[in-house]
């Protein structure tokens, strides 16, 4: 009997205790703290605002296709950002839509892309090198109905000029340039 007393103290104590660790991660409104963007978070608000591009595409050896693009990129909340990209691309009208953040949890910066040429979204982890003000993104993308291996760069050049380079790793294992764009901030 006097364990099962003692079991009832304990279950109660620790139940107040979790009251109480509870109240005290609420705010006086009684919700609970709102999380604080990451200095990882901040690096991609730079890239807020409607960005002209200067597009290089190689579709093999030889000299690319040149064409241009608009990208607009809007804050979700101080942590991602929402892209919208639209140009001409291989005489087609071409739109993408993607969604940028960080991942505390995995210290990996997420990129999810999904445009109008290819069935499946590409999905990709990245690192930022402060040097190079380089963010690499590495994963895979569904090109002509198969999966490719790629990787990205986005560098941020200066407040209003920015650069991205698309890398895909072909059957032979060797890493080919698919594309490169020139961003630059319209005022």
């Amino acid at each position: 009997m006097n364990l099962n007393r003692s079991s009832l103290v304990v279950a109660a104590c620790a139940a107040l205790l979790s009251v109480g660790a509870v109240a005290m991660a609420l705010n006086q409104d009684g919700a609970p703290p709102m999380p604080e963007p990451a200095p990882e978070h901040k690096i991609l608000m730079e890239r807020l605002g409607t960005w002209d591009c200067e597009m290089q595409m190689w579709m093999g050896p030889g000299e690319p296709q040149k064409t241009t693009g608009v990208e607009t990129n809007r804050a979700i909340g101080g942590f991602h950002v929402a892209s919208e990209f639209t140009s001409d691309m291989l005489g087609m009208d071409f739109h993408g839509i993607g969604i940028s953040s960080w991942d505390p949890a995995k210290k990996k910066f997420i990129s999810l892309w999904a445009d109008s040429l290819e069935a499946a979204p590409a999905l990709m982890e990245g690192t930022y090198d402060a040097k190079s003000r380089t963010i690499t993104f590495v994963g895979e993308n569904m090109m002509m109905g198969e999966r490719t291996k790629m990787r990205q760069t986005v560098v941020l050049k200066d407040a209003d000029h920015a650069a991205f380079e698309m890398f895909i790793t072909g059957a032979d294992g060797k890493e080919m340039k698919t594309l490169h764009f020139d961003y630059t901030r319209r005022k």
